[in-house]
């Protein structure tokens, strides 16, 4: 009897722990399929409010999804680290006992280049945080004119990292980019100012481009302090460019209090267009004194501010060319995306072709005249050209005089490469890719 009720009574146990797992599977399968009924009316209201967010920024407003601008970012990722050890290397050599001007000399290359990059991705950042901030709701999206600067800039750090990179690692490397850059493109709005987010994105950039370069002149000053026997031409170096950073900063205040009375809808279309180009010729400056702050050799051989001549100034003469050469023609964006490639080559290689191999006596004068306007801001960089070779298309600031054309003030220009001579017009027409050469 006893064994017996032992048995009924551990059978009863069993009995009631199986049920209760069968209910608990019961249980999760219940809670699973509730789960699983749930999921699409998440996601349906999650895709509604993506979808309405998309139709307010881009049909209401007209903007244009980030997301390539945010992906050039990403990739851009490395300057940090590149940066560090251009400043490790600086470092060892300071230690080595060298002359400050003497290291510098060593460095001064890839830091010019990497301190260009820098300066490239924090102009981007900066855009996308002024319009991100000026209306939340609009955020991933951006204006057109602000897509524009945004993405020309972003073409320009690759090739400023490259360059870095070639000339901290290989010592007798010449870079194809001769110093100091120039900054840009820039592009502007066409028949109407450019949006008020878009003038404070460039003047945050300015300030913090402006404080890079404050900051290295007086941590390259306070080296050079430490060091007996300084010689002339550096201390000459050192006083012009403080002159420099003065300028620069008038122009930077003028433009800020310019920007402030846009901000507060009190400027006339005029106003604001100043606005926008006391902050480009402020950011500009302070582009230039980050990477000449310690290469005075650099300085001494820019070309000095004269007006663009409209007779040759040189003996030119016809020049025999390679495909390759026209790279050095190419619009930097047009370098950096198409430099290597299967079309690109292709490209060049019938163009050079139609040429004749060669580089005209006018093409070469155009070439010389038109770097010169925009070194002293009458003309500025806005695209590339779609067909080959793929050159810049410039817009005049004022009217002037290249190659034995004239160009009126507010027109865009470029090199007819096919035909042999400068075109012009109010404004060229906009393609969304590069195109085969239609000649």
């Amino acid at each position: 009897m006893g064994n017996g009720d032992a048995e009924k009574r551990l059978l009863a146990k069993r009995l009631v722990c199986l049920t209760k797992m069968r209910y608990t599977t019961y249980s999760i399968l219940i809670n699973k399929k509730e789960q699983e009924k749930s999921m699409p009316g998440k996601s349906f209201f999650s895709n509604v409010r993506q979808e309405l967010h998309h139709f307010y920024a881009t049909t209401l407003h007209g903007e244009v999804d980030d997301a390539n601008i945010q992906g050039y970012l990403r990739a851009a990722s490395q300057i940090e680290d590149i940066w560090q050890q251009i400043d490790a290397r600086r470092a060892e050599l300071l230690a080595q006992g060298i002359a400050p001007w003497e290291v510098y000399q060593r460095v001064g290359y890839p830091l010019a280049f990497i301190r260009s990059a820098r300066a490239y991705q924090v102009f981007v950042q900066q855009l996308l945080a002024a319009d991100a901030a000026s209306d939340p709701k609009t955020a991933g999206f951006l204006p057109h004119v602000t897509y524009d600067q945004a993405n020309a800039l972003c073409h320009q750090i690759q090739p400023a990292l490259q360059h870095a990179l070639a000339a901290l690692h290989e010592k007798d490397t010449v870079p194809d980019a001769s110093l100091p850059l120039t900054l840009g493109p820039r592009i502007e709005n066409e028949g109407s100012p450019c949006p008020v987010a878009h003038l404070q994105g460039m003047l945050a950039a300015a300030r913090e481009v402006r404080e890079w370069a404050a900051g290295l002149l007086a941590e390259y000053s306070n080296e050079i302090k430490r060091t007996s026997d300084v010689p002339e031409t550096i201390t000459r170096h050192l006083a012009s460019l403080q002159g420099r950073l003065a300028q620069a900063d008038s122009q930077l205040r003028f433009g800020v209090d310019l920007v402030g009375q846009v901000s507060e809808g009190e400027a006339t279309p005029e106003l604001h267009e100043e606005a926008e180009d006391s902050l480009w010729g402020a950011l500009r400056q302070f582009f230039w004194l980050n990477q000449v702050i310690a290469l005075p050799d650099v300085v001494k051989r820019q070309k000095p501010s004269a007006p663009p001549m409209t007779q040759p100034h040189k003996g030119y003469r016809d020049r025999r060319i390679q495909p390759a050469d026209l790279w050095q023609i190419a619009a930097p964006s047009a370098r950096s995306s198409l430099r290597g490639t299967k079309f690109g080559t292709a490209e060049m290689e019938e163009m050079c072709e139609k040429m004749g191999g060669v580089l005209s006596v006018g093409a070469q004068q155009y070439l010389d005249e038109v770097q010169a306007a925009v070194e002293q801001g009458d003309a500025i960089m806005v695209l590339a050209m779609a067909n080959c070779p793929f050159e810049p298309l410039y817009r005049a600031r004022r009217p002037l005089d290249l190659a034995g054309a004239h160009v009126p003030a507010n027109h865009e220009f470029h090199w007819d490469f096919h035909r042999g001579h400068l075109d012009s017009k109010p404004r060229f027409s906009r393609v969304s890719d590069w195109q085969e050469c239609d000649e």
